[in-house]
C-alpha cells in the first residue's frame, strides 16, 4: 500500500469520457490535422510513437507515453502528463501538470508556472517557433507567445528555495540538438483519430 497522496496523484489526470485521441499504439506517426474540433484530446499507453498535434484543443491528456515525440500546437486550456518516460514532448498551454514521468525533455510555453510531482531527469526549454502557417494557433489557444514561463517550474516534492534535482534548463546547444530531432508540423499523413 503506497501513501494516500501518491495514490491520489497517480488518479488526479482522468480523462474525460468520449475523449478523442490516440490510444495503445506503437512504432506509429499519429498526426490530428489542423481544423479539427478543439474539444479536449488524448494520448494514451503510445510506445515510440511520433505525434503531431496541428489542431488546437481545450485540453491535452497524456498518459502512459515511452520513447515517444509529441509535437503539438498551443492548447488553450491545461495539458496533464502522467507517466511518460524517455520522450521529447513540445507542449504550449495556460497551465501544465506532470506526473510520475522521467528522462523526458520539455519544451514549453506555459503562461502559468508548469507544475511538476514525482518527476525526475526532466529537462526544459522553450517552445520552438511557430511555423507561420501555424502563427494562428497562438490566438485560438488564447495564448501570447512574448509571455512564458516555460523555466519557473513548480517541483511539488522539493518545496526548498534551492533549485529541484528532478529538473533542469537544458544547455543552448542541447536545446538546438534536440530542436533538430524534432520532425516538422507541416508534413504527414492523414490522421487517424480513435475514440
Amino acid at each position: 500500500p503506497g501513501s494516500a497522496s501518491a495514490a491520489a496523484g497517480s488518479d488526479s489526470f482522468t480523462m474525460p469520457a468520449g475523449c478523442q485521441g490516440f490510444r495503445d499504439r506503437s512504432d506509429a506517426t499519429l498526426v490530428r490535422e489542423a481544423g479539427e474540433a478543439t474539444s479536449d484530446f488524448a494520448l494514451s499507453n503510445l510506445t515510440n510513437c511520433n505525434v503531431r498535434l496541428l489542431s488546437t484543443s481545450r485540453a491535452l491528456w497524456i498518459r502512459g507515453l515511452k520513447g515517444c515525440t509529441v509535437y503539438a500546437v498551443p492548447v488553450g486550456g491545461s495539458i496533464y502528463l502522467t507517466e511518460c518516460h524517455n520522450c521529447t514532448i513540445v507542449i504550449g498551454s495556460r497551465q501544465m501538470r506532470m506526473h510520475t514521468s522521467t528522462d523526458c525533455s520539455l519544451f514549453l510555453h506555459v503562461a502559468s508556472h508548469p507544475i511538476i510531482e514525482h518527476c525526475s531527469a526532466l529537462r526544459v526549454a522553450p517552445y520552438p517557433e511557430l511555423p507561420l502557417e501555424l502563427h494562428a494557433a497562438w490566438a485560438a489557444a488564447g495564448l501570447q507567445p512574448d509571455k512564458n514561463s516555460w523555466n519557473q517550474v513548480d517541483d511539488f516534492d522539493w518545496l526548498k528555495q534551492s533549485q529541484s534535482p528532478n529538473w533542469s534548463v537544458m544547455a543552448d546547444e542541447q536545446a538546438a540538438e534536440e530542436r533538430l530531432k524534432l520532425p516538422s508540423l507541416l508534413v504527414g499523413p492523414s490522421p487517424h483519430v480513435e475514440d
